[in-house]
């Protein structure tokens, strides 16, 4: 029992002499329950409705409604649908609603039309009343003699047979990317792609620098003239390789095996792919600069790569605080996943993704400074 004492002490002198542990045991499981408590208490989504030249009686209904509208042409409603700044446009012809989505998310689509059949319904509840007082009244207008003389032939008369014909008597849905086909996951499939290359290449590289540590490797090449940005650059070249060589073979996998959609071309998605494995790559060496132990590594795992993942766009950030997408805004994750949307969902090109691998190749570079920085600081240390 002495020796159990005296290995629990141990254990608890190594958790004294090391506040970093101890400070990144508690704040990491709380930050990371109270981003879930923000992004799941968020309200429902409202969708974002735009009407071109539609009646009078629809619009007012479609106002009440638990949605974003706004009456816009022709033209500008197609440009902010292709934008994403609307989820539909909606047109009335001959009696039929025309209902144009952006179609990539299943979600906001089903949000759009559940406001729109209601709309269809109280429109037509609308103009059924309408139609019964209107009935109702020419009634009272008739004399007591006239209203007994034509009594027997009006009493088993409906709005029906008065010759009623609804607003809108039929709905096309028209969706400007993807199909009627897709499920709720395929919008979510590349967020997930980008997510699991970025954690798995993020926990090889810092796990495997900390082994050779522990294993005096990485000391003894400390020790020769090497220096540091030699040093990183050469775990990045190595350690790059067989990212991109996984994120190909995982990428392929998803959309040949899994049956991810992709309206875009395969080596654009790889070039976004490889981007982000490589940013994933130099935040590892940054970390495993930082850390002494693979238990450190974990740890800034917590801080640094679950709050990248949740708001990373795999939960929708429209009805949270703005504070948070701005967050979401200064995490890398972000843009490969909107890269990976764009063009998996919406076939974009690459001069079209330009601005997000930009931004990526921009975190890339600052990674790597720190991490020269790191290890340069162990070296003289």
């Amino acid at each position: 029992m002495r020796s159990v004492l005296a290995l629990t002490m141990r254990i608890l002198q190594q958790f004294k002499h090391d506040p970093r542990t101890i400070v990144m045991f508690i704040v990491g499981p709380v930050l990371v329950l109270w981003l879930f408590s923000v992004l799941l208490g968020g309200g429902s989504y409202e969708p974002r409705l735009a009407g071109v030249e539609l009646p009078e009686e629809l619009v007012a209904v479609l106002q009440e409604q638990d949605a974003s509208f706004v009456e816009l042409d022709a033209q500008a409603a197609a440009e902010q649908l292709g934008n994403q700044e609307i989820d539909a446009a909606l047109s009335l012809s001959n009696n039929t609603l025309i209902v144009e989505v952006e179609g990539t998310d299943t979600s906001r689509t089903s949000a759009v039309m559940s406001v729109v059949n209601a709309s269809i319904q109280e429109v037509a509840a609308n103009q059924r009343e309408e139609l019964s007082l209107e009935l109702q009244d020419r009634m009272e207008e008739m004399g007591a003699l006239l209203s007994r003389a034509v009594g027997d032939t009006t009493a088993g008369t409906s709005i029906a047979e008065l010759g009623f014909e609804p607003l809108i008597s039929e709905v096309e849905v028209n969706y400007l990317h993807g199909s009627e086909d897709w499920s709720f996951f395929d919008f979510f499939g590349p967020v997930f792609i980008g997510i699991f290359i970025f954690v798995f290449v993020f926990i090889t590289s810092g796990m495997s620098l900390i082994t050779e540590r522990t294993g005096g490797t990485m000391e003894r090449l400390l020790a020769t003239p090497i220096k540091a940005w030699q040093l990183v650059l050469g775990f990045s070249l190595g350690f790059g390789t067989v990212s991109i060589i996984q994120a190909s073979i995982v990428l392929w996998a998803c959309i040949a095996l899994v049956g991810f959609p992709n309206e875009g071309s395969l080596f654009v998605v790889v070039c976004v792919t490889a981007s982000l494995a490589l940013v994933s790559l130099t935040l590892g060496l940054l970390v495993s600069g930082l850390a002494r132990t693979p238990l450190q590594v974990i740890q800034f795992m917590l801080i640094l790569v679950i709050p990248q993942v949740l708001l990373s766009g795999i939960v929708d950030l429209s009805q949270t605080p703005g504070w948070m997408q701005f967050l979401s805004a200064c995490f890398p994750i972000t843009y490969g996943a909107e890269a990976m949307r764009e063009v998996m969902l919406r076939g974009a090109s690459l001069p079209d993704i330009l601005p997000q691998l930009g931004i990526l190749w921009a975190f890339i570079a600052v990674f790597f400074a720190l991490a020269c920085l790191s290890f340069k600081k162990r070296k003289t240390s």
